[in-house]
């Protein structure tokens, strides 16, 4: 019975838990390490957030309506890539910066049509489109990186307006004004319509699948907004730039308290999860833990809050 009211409290207040797990990780490594404090340090760890989280905004939004989206990585990684070229071959950079971010979107509505026209399952469509993209990154590059000198790009992943980077701002706007669309607008209640129950959704007159389609063409424009935003970070094109994004932006959307079956997801919970687990990792790294353990403790964490928030749905059916 306590551990149904401790989990269900948990639930109820997601976001608060996750403020509080928050503090506590904060004051805990401020005592424990010197350079925590630091504005350096702090300024890093919104940096480290950024990506993530602007990615999270599409993977929430994608997550909500009832789906999953596993090539997020790639898809930022091929606008950068696409971008890089461009601008190396002379392109004017507004130019550049719009069919590197339109081809991220096409990513996005190419897995909304397998999706909703083929009825084929987001996760395998997903995933089938993490090594299509790849692929396509492998034979354009040959594996090498390609460096850039334009100002105006490198600004926006490396420039400030005045201690704040540029980056950041970018991510305060974009979480503040898809908060509002998700929460306030009739397409942001479609979105938890369908992902809640579609039959229902479908007789109360919603195109399901219309719905799901802006939604994978949304995660694609996230996409390509970090695709441009890590080239600049970079200095210009890496293959190699998807890293763990699929999965950090996956994490960051489940543990913010977002159902993985769909309905129910703030993405300010998804920008609290996605900062606890870049605090975690900054803490770890501040502490000296071996790299590889940095890894099972995010794991732990992950398995820890979602099993809070099962224990509290399950609890709430009985």
């Amino acid at each position: 019975m306590k551990r149904n009211k401790f989990t269900n409290m948990f639930t109820a207040h997601r976001e608060a838990g996750l403020g509080l797990m928050l503090l506590a990780i904060g004051v805990f490594l401020s005592f424990a390490t010197k350079n925590f404090l630091t504005s350096s340090n702090l300024f890093n760890v919104l940096k480290q957030m950024t990506m993530v989280t602007i990615i999270g905004i599409g993977q929430t939004f994608v997550i909500i309506s009832g789906g999953i989206d596993l090539c997020v990585g790639y898809t930022m990684t091929l606008c950068s890539m696409i971008m890089a070229y461009l601008l190396l071959d002379g392109t004017p950079v507004v130019l550049a910066v719009t069919i590197g971010i339109l081809c991220s979107v096409a990513v996005g509505l190419m897995n909304g049509l397998l999706v909703t026209k083929i009825k084929l399952p987001a996760f395998i469509v997903t995933l089938a489109m993490t090594n299509v993209v790849k692929g396509i990154i492998l034979v354009m590059s040959k594996g090498y990186i390609t460096s850039l000198s334009s100002q105006a790009i490198i600004t926006l992943g490396q420039g400030s307006v005045g201690p704040v980077p540029v980056m950041v701002i970018i991510m305060a706007v974009l979480v503040a004004f898809f908060s509002f669309v998700l929460s306030q607008t009739v397409f942001g209640n479609k979105v938890k319509a369908v992902g809640g129950n579609e039959v229902a959704a479908s007789l109360s007159g919603i195109d399901k699948d219309a719905v799901r389609m802006w939604v994978y063409v949304l995660s694609g424009l996230f996409c390509g907004i970090a695709g441009v935003i890590i080239t600049g970070r970079l200095n210009g094109g890496n293959p190699n730039a998807a890293g763990t994004f699929d999965m950090d932006s996956i994490a960051a959307v489940i543990v913010g308290g977002t159902s993985l079956s769909g309905g129910s997801g703030t993405i300010p919970g998804m920008v609290l999860g996605a900062l606890l687990m870049i605090l975690i990792k900054n803490g770890l790294v501040l502490l000296r833990v071996n790299m590889y353990w940095q890894t099972v403790v995010i794991g732990l964490v992950i398995i820890v809050v979602c099993g809070l928030d099962s224990l509290s749905r399950n609890g709430k059916r009985t």
